[in-house]
């Protein structure tokens, strides 16, 4: 069968655009089988296989695309070069390559220009990127956050920052989420061409505004830009004014922080809306607001000491919001609301195996020290659950491998090695099913972790935590408490009574399967498909 033609104003056939595509679509059939196959039926283990490779697929397919995007440029430039263009027409390649494209593609103008951009951007720039993503190894969102991450470089810097992030990318075992791919590019960018940031900053701090756009319905929204610490600040002030409500108000939670957010801006009262005459809420008086709230709003910031005493520009790290410039980190310093003390006592030299630092609470090893605490969430930076970016101090700290209460030295010992943050839900999704993670420390003293499914599939974990930013963290030592209170409670000897718990049963079942995952992994170290799929 001929492909469809089209014929143009002189009678002559003209080919369409989609028919050589098709053309072309179908010698890749046998590339593309992997989504020919059906998962009906089939296991778990197979099917999950084949999600991966469908990601992987749309990350070539976004490949392809940009960089048939960049040739399409190279040729409309060559004709129009030929033809005495100067470049400076207001139709210029870019203009004309870009409406080739939003014609082709039925999009808009600005959107086609904006991938014209991205893909030469990709192409000519950051080519190591480049092929991250042909490969399979970020996903189209990943290349677009990493592109706008590095404009600003300078063209000296550009080669090294593309190399350093995509040898993180291909060399770091696990997953990357949104916020772990921009700490990682921030990361490289500031520590190359902190010139470059301090630019971009001051500009951002320049152009701050609000806005408001309406939407259907009556309804619209209101947003400002602002400082990241303000912003949270912010939003933990009116999480904080929604809360007063009591348990019998009828608005969702979303829908009572668009009030909270409201009485705040305007100095209103806000009221629960449970409707009963014997309302528990306790909601201050708006001018007791700012107050009440202030002292119980925390941000956290962390960075090295030296870079806190301006004699060295480091990155820092700010919870909720993620890697931030030196100069960042020391107007947070300054703010006249800082307080600013050693993250936990101080790193021990490098060649030290001093203990230093309590493990846990002294009348209960289950608990961990402050000390400890602090640093689990400093060092996780997130909820350690591939995928998940739940700031750590939102989170909830979990003894990986199950503490036992009852013999303590042959549980999960309470230990930087052994504890990690997990939010709420996955927290809860651990302890109450089947999923079993597990945690180990690589040659260079990096914790790495992996999830294995109720099918025993394993999932490798963040690539990434802030050991990664903070290097001193990994000398850390501590010390086991000389005193530790440890009583079973008291039993009745006549009671019949099964050997172990259902607990204790279930925490052993746990073990075996981490040793053999952990055995598995040390057999056959994972490497990534072949690309693109």
């Amino acid at each position: 069968m001929s492909p469809a033609t089209s014929t143009d104003t002189r009678g002559m056939a003209a080919p369409r655009v989609e028919d050589s595509a098709s053309a072309r679509w179908a010698d890749v059939s046998a590339a593309m089988a992997v989504f020919a196959s059906d998962p009906a039926g089939g296991d778990a283990e197979s099917t999950l296989a084949g999600v991966g490779a469908c990601v992987r697929a749309e990350s070539f397919i976004a490949w392809l695309r940009y960089r048939r995007s960049a040739e399409l440029f190279d040729t409309v430039l060559a004709a129009m070069t030929d033809a005495g263009d100067d470049g400076l027409d207001l139709f210029d390649a870019h203009t004309q390559t870009a409406t080739r494209l939003a014609m082709t593609m039925a999009i808009s103008q600005g959107w086609a220009e904006n991938l014209l951009g991205q893909g030469l951007a990709l192409r000519d720039r950051l080519p190591r990127v480049d092929e991250c993503l042909r490969d399979g190894l970020i996903s189209p969102a990943d290349a677009r956050l990493i592109i706008s991450r590095t404009e600003l470089l300078a063209d000296d810097e550009t080669a090294p920052v593309d190399a350093g992030i995509a040898t993180a990318i291909r060399t770091k075992p696990g997953a990357w989420s949104t916020s772990r791919i921009r700490n990682l590019a921030d990361r490289i960018v500031f520590r190359h061409d902190p010139d470059a940031v301090r630019r971009a900053r001051e500009r951002s701090l320049a152009g701050r505004t609000t806005w408001t756009n309406p939407t259907a319905n009556g309804m619209a929204t209101i947003g400002a830009s602002m400082t990241a610490e303000n912003a949270r600040i912010a939003h933990d002030a009116v999480t904080a004014l929604a809360a007063t409500a009591c348990e019998h108000d009828t608005r969702s939670r979303d829908a009572r922080a668009s009030d909270a957010f409201y009485s705040l801006l305007t100095g209103q009262a806000f009221t629960c809306e449970c409707g009963h005459k014997d309302c528990t809420a306790d909601i201050p008086a708006p001018g007791q607001l700012a107050t009440d709230t202030a002292g119980r709003i925390v941000v956290h910031v962390v960075c090295d000491e030296a870079t806190a005493t301006d004699s060295a520009d480091h990155p820092g790290f700010l919870a909720g919001h993620g890697v931030i410039s030196a100069d960042h980190a020391r107007d947070i310093i300054n703010r006249p609301d800082s307080t600013v003390r050693p993250v936990a006592g101080r790193a021990a030299p490098a060649d030290s195996s001093t203990p230093e630092l309590p493990l846990y609470q002294p009348t209960n090893p289950y608990r961990p020290s402050a000390a400890l605490d602090l640093f689990i969430r400093i060092r996780d930076g997130y909820c350690t659950v591939p995928g998940c970016d739940r700031p750590a101090f939102d989170a909830e700290i979990d003894h990986v491998v199950e503490y036992d209460h009852d013999s303590p030295a042959t549980g999960g010992p309470t230990h930087p090695d052994y504890l990690n943050a997990k939010c709420k839900f996955h927290h809860l999704l651990k302890t109450f099913s089947n999923w079993v993670d597990d945690q180990h420390t690589d040659a260079d003293g990096h914790t790495r972790t992996t999830w294995a499914t109720p099918e025993r599939i394993i999932i490798d974990g963040p690539a990434e935590n802030n050991a990664d930013l903070f290097g001193g963290l990994v000398r850390y030592r501590w010390r086991t408490s000389e005193t530790s209170a440890q009583t079973a409670p008291p039993t009745t000897p006549d009671r019949p009574r099964r050997v172990k718990t259902r607990t204790q049963r279930k925490h052993e079942r746990r073990r075996a399967e981490r040793t053999r995952n952990r055995r598995s992994r040390e057999r056959s170290p994972r490497q990534p498909g072949d690309p693109p799929f």
